[in-house]
């Protein structure tokens, strides 16, 4: 008789099973037997242990009747903070680096993983042990909440709102690693991303144990509405990080561009959502969104901002190389006309800078709508010409360091698009330095007034000026308006050129279906 087959005890966990990343399961069991996670483990039970001992000593026999809830919630949360906000991100970081350290990153870019699962293996690997450290200090927490001085809600708020940061943190780190490609540069970002991490660490415990101090506002809608929006722009931003992350992770050949570009247009859409909806929901709630008397220095923060957000994407996406490869015409839409319109989300330099430009624009027509709905174009005259200023230094800069790239890669082809973004910096780090040479000469150190014209190639003395509204705001947005339209008009063939290429590249048929074999 033979013997039936063996069933399995746990089928639907054995199926389960299958479906995890194999990343996840290889960082998780390297990261459970490291020295770091046992050592940081060890250490945290431990100072838990002797606060918890210590504090009951000191407080004496009436603990029980005194308010030390809130001192016990801040010591462990200290300790849990050291762990989940410098531990957990610097192995994530750690983990990428040592891929190339020991050659086996090699290994895992010729299997069958793609790098977006690479990545995701390597951050969920983050979450196990996010959810190891917690499990760890809850005894201690609960401990805390039966003493009087915090309540329940206090402490699950700071607790989810810092697993959501340490998680952000985390994506930050791997996205970082994948640039320490050499010795050098692991050194120079090991170092960036510990000062990082400390300093999110100390200013996070600074914020909680101010905020458990004065108690959060959770009956206040305006709380819960900032929270919103800090939430929806961490996720963003990770989002970002990870098509970073990605992009560097695949080979060069592959489109490494558009998903950094659908990103950072995502997270500037956020921000005209919110900020239509603060228009619309403006004084209701018994809150306001504008204050009459700020209402100016608001637009001008949002601009700065957004300035600067589109300043470094541009700096990006701008300076690369306009060649595609065949992958990459492969997998263009095949639909004529919707190519035009996708043509600045494809990888390129000159679709870069076109894409750049249509969205720096955007934003200038929606601050002046935004001026227009409020009825401030009066009251606050330097606002418009402020945006006006950012919109210009953004097209001047950008678009220069985009024709320099182009011409020193027709002379060498050995210029890369890493070349162009350091020449780009330099370009606007001499242009804001240069005008500090006129203090040399006599008549400018000891004129009455600063004469802004001499000063008009510096962003950041002359947005100021603008800011404060007391310069030749008309003469300086000529100037500016002339230097962006040479910009542009310098730029516009190698634009056209690079929609063009998009909308005459050729696109392979899709293959038909196989005809069923006629049955006789």
């Amino acid at each position: 008789m033979s013997a039936a087959a063996p069933t399995p005890v746990l089928p639907l966990a054995d199926r389960m099973s299958d479906w995890l990343n194999p990343i996840l399961i290889k960082e998780t069991r390297q990261a459970l037997k490291s020295r770091q996670f046992i050592g940081t483990f060890f250490l945290m039970l431990v100072s838990a242990w002797l606060i918890s001992v210590f504090g009951v000593v000191l407080a004496g026999p009436g603990i029980t009747y005194q308010d030390r809830g809130r001192e016990f919630f801040s010591a462990y949360y200290v300790v849990l903070a050291i762990a989940i906000f410098v531990a957990v991100p610097f192995g994530a970081f750690r983990s990428l680096l040592v891929e190339r350290d020991l050659h086996t990153w090699e290994v895992l870019s010729i299997t069958t993983l793609k790098p977006r699962q690479i990545v995701w293996g390597k951050l969920t690997s983050a979450v196990v042990q996010l959810f190891i450290y917690y499990s760890a200090i809850t005894p201690f927490i609960a401990f805390a909440n039966l003493l009087k001085g915090i309540d329940v809600p206090t402490i699950v708020f700071v607790l989810v709102a810092s697993m959501f940061w340490s998680l952000a943190l985390s994506m930050v780190a791997l996205a970082v690693s994948t640039f320490g490609g050499q010795r050098y540069s692991q050194v120079f970002l090991t170092l960036a991303i510990l000062a990082g991490l400390l300093i999110s660490t100390f200013s996070s415990i600074v914020s909680v144990i101010g905020g458990t101090q004065t108690r959060f506002p959770f009956d206040e809608p305006g709380f819960w509405w900032v929270v919103g929006v800090l939430v929806s722009y961490v996720v963003a931003y990770c989002v970002l990080f990870l098509q970073i992350a990605v992009a560097q992770l695949t080979f060069d050949a592959d489109n490494k561009s558009s998903g950094i570009r659908l990103a950072a247009a995502g997270i500037f859409w956020l921000s005209v959502a919110w900020i239509v909806a603060a228009l619309i929901l403006d004084g209701r709630w018994g809150m306001s969104a504008f204050p009459t008397g700020d209402i100016d220095e608001i637009l001008i923060t949002i601009t700065t901002i957004a300035g600067l957000h589109w300043f470094v994407v541009g700096l990006f996406v701008a300076t690369e190389s306009d060649a595609l490869s065949r992958r990459v015409r492969r997998d263009v839409q095949r639909f004529g006309v919707w190519r035009v319109f996708t043509a600045p989300f494809i990888p390129g330099g000159s679709r870069g800078l076109l894409y750049l430009i249509g969205h720096i624009s955007i934003l200038f027509a929606l601050i002046v709508c935004a001026s227009l709905a409020l009825g401030i174009t009066s009251m606050h005259p330097n606002v418009l010409p402020y945006a006006a200023g950012v919109w210009c230094y953004v097209v001047i800069y950008i678009g220069f360091g985009a024709v320099l790239g182009r011409a020193a890669r027709a002379v060498s082809g050995d210029f890369r698009p890493s070349h162009t973004r350091v020449l780009t910096v330099l370009l606007v780090a001499l242009a804001s330095i240069l005008p500090l040479t006129f203090y040399f000469f006599d008549a400018v150190r000891n004129a009455p007034k600063r004469n802004a014209l001499l000063f008009v190639t510096d962003p950041i003395s002359t947005l100021y000026a603008l800011a404060e509204n007391d310069v030749q705001t008309s003469m300086i947005l000529l100037i500016l308006a002339m230097a962006a339209l040479v910009s542009l008009l310098l730029n516009l063939r190698a634009m056209l050129a690079g929609v063009s290429d998009i909308a005459r590249a050729y696109v392979p048929p899709a293959p038909s279906a196989p005809r069923p074999p006629v049955v006789q």
